[in-house]
């Protein structure tokens, strides 16, 4: 699902979308050029510009990640234009040509055809957005009729024909405002601070490279809770959903962000001990004793409601050379290992995928927002997020910031290696939310094993092969080398039997932890120290943390 580092203000998720105002643009002769990318996200086969360089031949060759593409030169613009490559790797991906700076990035959309864009704004900017939404559109239209490439200007003039989108609140107030004494992360949050807002004057006397350029505009200022913003849907019909993403984010600088509707997918890979309960496995390979996890709630955010998983994985699962057909299940079977870990925990299934396996962006930002309610009204809560994908949306980043404040700690599948099937070498296969556990790392740093770790709040979990006893080959990366990876924070069991079925890869590794959170919670403060253990033979996890608690 639903792919950067964000700590106390909007993180620069997109080095290019704006976060702040602009207010105070300088004229262009006083504002230094500066390379950037336009969109700041695209699809395969769409079209995206280079600006602000010079000295380059008018057509030529560039990178996105590891495949190679033709770009030309706009010359209305002075943009260079290039087409996505069909084959370019989803998420982040670096931009690489001769003469241009190493900091270029696009952030490939692999998302549905159709999807449409999801904003949230600030409930005090809601009138606003609403009242000037087709008029700042149409003053960026004009401003851009002679500087702007021709399908810049056509996609403008669509979308200020559109009306604006209607807002409703992304969740209901939350009345009960404690939270249990203890369990609060310690992460240190700066006041915030709210940053002027854009207008029209300056719309229309601003062109488009002035908005897009990082030196005119000044830092992000912190964001207002995201689950007390309104959200709604614009849609995109014949638009590239990646200029409208970066548009409406300009022209709304610090009051309204945006997202794909859709992103992400349950993260499963095609298990020994045939048959046994999870639980029995767990005994025999991490020597499980203690398990409880009286009083904590484990809240799962897949494809299973509270009565019943509509997800079936369609098609043949060969496992060990025997083939499976039509495997039921995934949220499901992922409550079930996260039970078994920890037998007196409380599940709590929150459906944020459907049955075809695509992912809501809306619902997966929705259900943080209620696990965050719930936990002002006290408890102990672990968030499991077997689903992930390599696009990084901002409002599920800012919806996990909202409840790992609040000591709520989430494990979330690292990604199986067909996340990374057909990329090449400098490709990078993105999966969040588990490529953000280092942005969430917090408290000072501890000396182990001649490493300095710190504690995380999101842990993104790899899969440890039971029979090989080793990192399994079912990990995002494994086998593909040259492509480009975040390493995981740890390693569990991920191969499983239930109902006659196998389910294996790091969907199913991410409830082992969940599961030895809840535990933890029962007798210790905090989170444990979970390090990425790779030694071959040795168990991923230790067992001072796995029978933490009496």
């Amino acid at each position: 699902m639903i792919r950067t580092a964000f700590r106390t203000r909007l993180p620069a998720l997109l080095p290019l979308l704006l976060g702040a105002a602009h207010a105070q643009l300088s004229a262009p002769a006083t504002v230094a050029r500066t390379a950037g990318v336009y969109p700041a996200a695209a699809a395969p086969g769409e079209t995206a510009w280079i600006f602000g360089l010079s000295g380059l031949p008018a057509e030529g060759k560039l990178n996105v990640g590891g495949q190679t593409t033709e770009y030309r030169l706009d010359r209305p613009s002075g943009w260079l234009a290039f087409q996505v490559p069909q084959a370019a790797a989803g998420g982040p991906q670096t931009l690489t040509l001769r003469g241009a700076p190493q900091t270029l990035r696009l952030n490939v959309l692999t998302v549905p055809p159709g999807t449409d864009a999801l904003v949230y704004v600030r409930p005090d900017a809601a009138k606003t957005v609403q009242a000037e939404y087709t008029r700042r559109l149409q003053a960026l239209t004009e401003t851009c009729a002679k500087s702007c490439p021709a399908e810049v200007q056509s996609v403008l003039r669509r979308l200020s024909a559109q009306p604006s989108p209607a807002l409703t609140p992304l969740t209901a107030p939350v009345k009960v405002q404690g939270v249990t004494p203890g369990l609060a992360a310690r992460v240190a949050v700066n006041p915030a601070v709210r940053a002027p807002l854009i207008n029209l004057n300056t719309l229309k006397a601003t062109n488009l490279t002035q908005l897009l350029n990082p030196v005119a505009r000044p830092p992000a200022a912190p964001t207002d809770s995201i689950c007390s913003a309104l959200a709604g849907t614009v849609p995109t019909a014949g638009l590239p959903l990646g200029q409208v993403l970066t548009l409406l984010e300009l022209i709304f600088a610090g009051d309204l962000q945006t997202d794909p509707t859709w992103s992400g997918h349950p993260t499963q890979s095609d298990a020994p001990y045939r048959d046994e309960k999870p639980i029995t496995v767990l005994q025999k390979v991490l020597q499980v004793r203690a398990a409880s996890g009286k009083g904590t709630t484990i809240h799962i955010l897949d494809t299973a409601t509270a009565t019943g998983d509509s997800f079936v994985m369609d098609g043949d699962i060969n496992y060990y050379n025997q083939l499976y057909g039509n495997r039921p299940y995934h949220g499901r079977a992922v409550g079930e290992i996260a039970q078994a870990v920890a037998p007196g925990a409380q599940l709590n299934y929150r459906q944020v995928c459907e049955k075809d396996g695509s992912c809501s962006t809306l619902k997966t930002v929705q259900a943080l927002c209620a696990v965050a309610a719930d936990a002002r009204r006290g408890g102990r809560h672990v968030v499991n997020l077997s689903v992930g994908g390599p696009n990084p949306t901002r409002g599920l980043e800012l919806a996990l910031r909202e409840v790992t404040a609040l000591g709520v700690p989430v494990a979330a599948s690292y990604g199986n290696r067909d996340d990374c099937a057909s990329l090449v070498a400098g490709d990078r296969c993105n999966h969040y939310p588990a490529d953000w556990t280092r942005a969430f790392e917090f408290g000072p740093a501890v000396n182990l094993a001649s490493r300095s770790l710190r504690p995380t709040m999101l842990f993104s979990v790899a899969g440890w092969d039971i029979a090989t006893q080793d990192m399994a080959t079912y990990n995002r990366g494994v086998g593909n080398p040259g492509v480009l990876t975040e390493a995981p924070s740890v390693q569990a069991p991920g191969e499983f039997w239930l109902g006659g079925y196998p389910y294996f890869g790091t969907s199913f590794a991410a409830p082992v932890v969940s599961g030895l959170l809840a535990n933890w919670m029962t007798c210790q403060p905090g989170v444990p120290l979970l390090p990425l253990i790779t030694t071959p033979g040795q168990v991923p996890i230790a067992a001072s943390v796995v029978n933490a608690c009496p």
